[in-house]
């Protein structure tokens, strides 16, 4: 097994543990209520992103060396930004608005620092020189399409995960001033990542 299979298998058994402790843990604080945990569950652009890197994982350790679907190279690119970006956010905005404890600690952890920490060293363990300029930009689907759906679910049950991304918080200038800024910030990230990604190509 090569070691970006390994840590793929790794990946893909902590995504899944981190996820589905996330889950139960949320099904007790929605009293029980399985609907709506669920429907809480998946408004979180964190939850969503760990889904599609334990996906990514998955399909890594079950197809070794694939470079399609869910493992060609932008779409492996969008996944490493996106959850770089999850552990990015949590940590300079969310963590200093609140102390998690005992489970939600673990969770969060996961969810937060295991996954990105891990789909890195999956990222940089796979070949490189398959990133071209332009696949920032595709990387950067991701969040958009995360703003566009998060902004319509919340118009419909008033629920809004991020204060950044509320309409009630903030006025419209405001929420395009967040989300222009994030999404700017995701692509430079992008770049900076291809721009690793041909270095290291170059370095053989």
């Amino acid at each position: 097994m090569n070691l970006a299979r390994a840590i793929a298998a790794l990946g893909a058994l902590a995504g899944l543990g981190g996820l589905t402790l996330q889950y139960v843990i949320m099904i007790g604080a929605e009293g029980a209520d399985p609907l709506l945990a669920t429907w809480r569950f998946f408004a979180y652009f964190t939850i969503l992103t760990n889904c599609l890197v334990t996906l990514v994982f998955a399909r890594a350790a079950f197809k070794n060396g694939a470079d399609d679907g869910l493992n060609a190279p932008r779409v492996e690119l969008m996944a490493v930004t996106s959850i770089l970006f999850v552990c990015a956010i949590y940590n300079i905005l969310l963590a200093p608005r609140w102390e998690p404890q005992g489970w939600q600690l673990v969770a969060d952890i996961m969810v937060h620092q295991v996954a990105p920490v891990l789909f890195a060293f999956y990222w940089l363990a796979r070949a490189h020189g398959r990133l071209g300029w332009r696949d920032a930009l595709f990387a950067a689907l991701w969040p958009l399409g995360y703003a566009a759906y998060g902004l319509t679910r919340g118009a419909f049950d008033g629920f809004y995960p991020y204060f950044f991304m509320d309409p009630s918080a903030a006025s419209f200038a405001e929420l395009a001033r967040n989300l222009g800024g994030l999404t700017l910030a995701f692509i430079v990230g992008a770049l900076v990542l291809v721009a690793l990604d041909r270095a290291l190509a170059r370095r053989g």
